[in-house]
Formats: C-alpha cells, structure tokens, sequence
C-alpha cells in the first residue's frame, strides 16, 4: 500500500512553531501519512496584522512550490493558521486538496446543531475570521467571535472567559483554534464548562479523509506574466503542478 503524502505549511517564519506543528501532525496521523512541515520563506515570525496576513498568502505559495521544486509532490495539503490564509490560492495551483485549521474547525462545529463562539489570539484576526465565515455561509451560526489577547494566558482563565461568552451570546459550543494554542488545547477542554472543539484536530483528520488515490489536477496553471517571483514559485504558475515536481 502506498503511503500518501502530506504537506503542512506554516504561513510565518517561525522555525519554531514549525518543528511543533510537525510534532503535533505527526503524532495525530502515526504511520498513515508521510509528513513534512514547511514554514513560509519570508514574511513574519507571527502574523499579527492585515499587512502581515497579505504578505502570508504569498509565502505559503511560494512554500508549496519550494518542497515540489525539493521532490515532495503532496497528496494533501494542511495550512496550519487559525485563518487559512492562501487557502484558494493554494487549491487553484496546485489542484490537490487543501484543509485549513479555520475552514476545518467552522465546518465541523457548523455540523452540530446550535450557534458557536470562535476564537483565537490576535485582534486582527477577528475581522478576516468573520469574512471567512461569511465566505463559508456560516455567518449566522456563530454567536461571537472572540479573541483572548486580555486574558491571562492560562487554560483555566482561558476556559472560564469562553464559556462566559458562550453562555452570554447563547452559544452551545467554542471553537478555538491558532498553533500557538495547540499545546494548550487539552487543558482547555477539560477546564470548560462548556464544549470546546479543537479545530487543529479536525483539520488533520479531514486530511486523511481527503487523501485518495485520484491523479494530481496538473490543468491549473495561472495566466499572465508575474515578475519578481522565486523561480520555484514561477514554475509552479506557469507549467503546473506535474511539471514542477517531475523535472526536479
């Protein structure tokens, strides 16, 4: 049986939060996928503003080209940010599966009946989590998207806070999610007085779901002359998925 391959890629540039969420993905999928963790090439360590979000959506393209230009061709691939930032454009590209920690944790939460708090950390993030909802058609499931920069940052200030929201905004459910709060996710569960689903969970197991034995889509390529690009980026919009990775 071929194992199948998964492509994790960190939108920021933190080697750090990359060897945890390779940590994370492997000990999640065990021997069922083959794992590599990438982080973005360029942009910043944390992205904490619209800025640094528009320069994340070039930077996980670009290191999605890089590890098919290195020889890893994905069967799937998981963008590790509580916001899925490139989403589309990752899909459009490079015409295999994409899952995000956000739209897999929206999805999933928006399965069960009832409306449902999100949150995260990062003030910024609330906006571009509310257009993404929107983009979902989830809008009107969720009762407050929260984040929790002001509070202490243990599981159990943590917990309390959300639950006070959910219970305030009539929601039967929280959504939390953001790689830097993976480790403390299970806490967080256990402390709540109110259901908690763990969105970076739900986005590893659509992944597996997701990985099949269909061919790779090599037909989407994207018209037009870029400038300025990494040569890996540019073979990748220009000739296609196949291409890029089999004349490596």
């Amino acid at each position: 049986m071929q194992i199948r391959r998964l492509l994790v890629i960190n939108p920021n540039t933190s080697e750090e939060t990359s060897r945890s969420l390779d940590a994370f993905v492997r000990s999640e999928v065990g021997e069922r996928l083959t794992v590599r963790t990438v982080a973005a090439r360029f942009g910043y360590g944390y992205l904490a503003s619209r800025a640094a979000v528009a320069i994340a959506n070039h930077a996980v393209l670009d290191a999605a080209a890089h590890a098919l230009a290195d020889g890893f061709a994905p069967d799937v691939i998981l963008l590790a940010c509580f916001g899925d930032p490139g989403f589309q454009a990752l899909a459009e590209t490079t015409g295999v599966p994409v899952v995000g920690f956000a739209e897999a944790g929206l999805l999933a939460a928006a399965r069960e009946t009832g409306s449902f708090v999100v949150a995260t950390k990062g003030k910024a993030w609330r906006g571009i989590l509310a257009e993404l909802a929107l983009a979902l058609g989830l809008a009107d499931r969720i009762s407050s998207i929260e984040t929790i920069d002001d509070t202490d940052q243990t599981p159990y200030a943590i917990a309390k806070f959300l639950a006070a929201r959910a219970r305030d905004t009539g929601a039967s459910r929280i959504v939390l999610g953001g790689a830097s709060l993976v480790s403390l996710l299970p806490e967080v569960i256990a402390l709540s007085s109110v259901p908690v689903l763990d969105p970076h969970r739900a986005a590893i197991r659509k992944a597996m779901i997701l990985v099949s034995d269909m061919p790779t889509d090599d037909m989407n390529r994207v018209g037009g002359e870029a400038v300025g690009l990494s040569s890996a980026l540019t073979g990748l919009l220009t000739s296609g998925f196949n291409a890029v990775h089999n004349g490596h």
